[in-house]
């Protein structure tokens, strides 16, 4: 499994509450692969010039077609205005036709003091609670 190691990106008041964000991207196909790692770092970038965004982590079974993102966000406009713009607009636009139906999304609050969230609550919310397409 690759990883991209938590990333913080603003200092944050260990007292307040944030938004987590978990993501679950499997793909159909391998073909997708190659695609995806290049879109993925698109969106790094954009990410990492992001206002709002507290810290991120990734994750990839590239060979088991599988991805996860983890982030943390000072508020749900930050997390809105990073899903409106280009490029994570138009990649995901693109990605839809190539990931399955299984693609999940989970929010939830997080407390400062618990900043990075643990992946394993972040897939055990996936799984739990994640809503599809």
């Amino acid at each position: 499994m690759a990883e991209v190691a938590w990333k913080s990106f603003m200092e944050f008041d260990r007292q307040r509450e944030y938004l987590a964000l978990a993501t679950y991207l499997p793909r159909k196909s391998y073909w997708a692969i190659v695609s995806f790692i290049r879109q993925t770092r698109a969106i790094q970038s954009q990410l990492e010039s992001s206002n709002g965004l507290v810290g991120y982590s990734l994750r990839a079974q590239l060979l088991g077609k599988k991805s996860w993102t983890l982030s943390v966000w000072k508020d749900e406009a930050a997390l809105a205005e990073f899903v409106r713009k280009a490029p994570h607009a138009g990649t995901m636009k693109g990605l839809r036709p190539q990931l399955t139906d299984a693609r999940r999304f989970v929010r939830w609050k997080v407390a400062g003091s618990d900043v990075p969230p643990k992946w394993d609550d972040a897939l055990r919310r996936i799984d739990e609670e994640g809503s599809g397409p």
